[in-house]
């Protein structure tokens, strides 16, 4: 894996070549990097790094920060060079179905956080609320708030301005770990149970009248042109 430290700190141990450079350009998933050999998948890779300027009291670095450096690096000692152009990639699709929207107030603060379930929600419930976001942040906060949303969420509703939302859902509804009907597991909720049963394609939709249909859709893909093998001496 690869870790930022305290202290400007960058490390990596037995990382692939394939983990290095999806994070050197802070993708997602690996078809937004195209054209990589079949060994970065195979060949791993020690490494610790330091921003030049940090100092040691310095908190870690962010992976926007670390993304520039990681490339540097990889153009340095790999002598990766690389395009973009657009391709399709596997995505979801934030799509407007029935919307049930409230509308922001333009001079309040932009943002996205998780606070705690309401009182006498299921156990393992989500909270996320944004308020005065755009739907395409909106979409943005969407990944990972379950095992199926790996892919990117891009917002294809049309919806434009800013809004307040929030969805309560269960990470695990549905799934093997999440609770199925009267206590079963692997099932999907009834539609009778409270909100916090739903699972985020289910809250999203019942709570929001917004759909996530999965589809390819273009975006920006990072086609690696050269990259070598072995890298140059420290």
């Amino acid at each position: 894996g690869i870790q930022m430290q305290a202290g400007g700190r960058v490390t990596a141990q037995a990382a692939n070549l394939r983990m290095l450079v999806m994070r050197a350009f802070n993708v997602i998933t690996a078809e937004e990097v195209a054209e990589l050999p079949t060994w970065a998948d195979t060949e791993r890779f020690d490494i610790t790094a330091k921003a030049p300027s940090a100092d040691p009291s310095a908190p870690a670095l962010d992976s926007d920060t670390v993304a520039p450096m990681l490339r540097n690096l990889l153009a340095d000692r790999f002598k990766m060079t690389y395009h973009t152009e657009q391709r399709l990639v596997a995505a979801y699709a934030l799509v407007s179905a029935k919307p049930k929207l409230k509308k922001a107030d333009p001079a309040s603060r932009t943002f996205c956080k998780f606070p705690a379930p309401p009182p006498g929600t299921p156990a393992g419930s989500r909270v996320l609320t944004c308020q005065n976001a755009t739907m395409a942040q909106f979409a943005a906060r969407l990944l990972r708030l379950s095992a199926e949303l790996t892919q990117p969420v891009l917002d294809a509703t049309g919806i434009s301005g800013g809004w307040d939302l929030t969805v309560i859902f269960n990470p695990n509804a549905g799934t093997a770990n999440g609770p199925g009907p009267a206590g079963g597991l692997g099932a999907a909720p009834p539609a009778s149970d409270p909100s916090g049963s739903y699972t985020i394609f289910e809250a999203v939709e019942k709570q929001l009248g917004l759909k996530l249909e999965k589809q390819k859709r273009p975006m920006e893909v990072f086609v690696i042109d050269h990259i070598e093998q072995k890298p140059t001496d420290n």
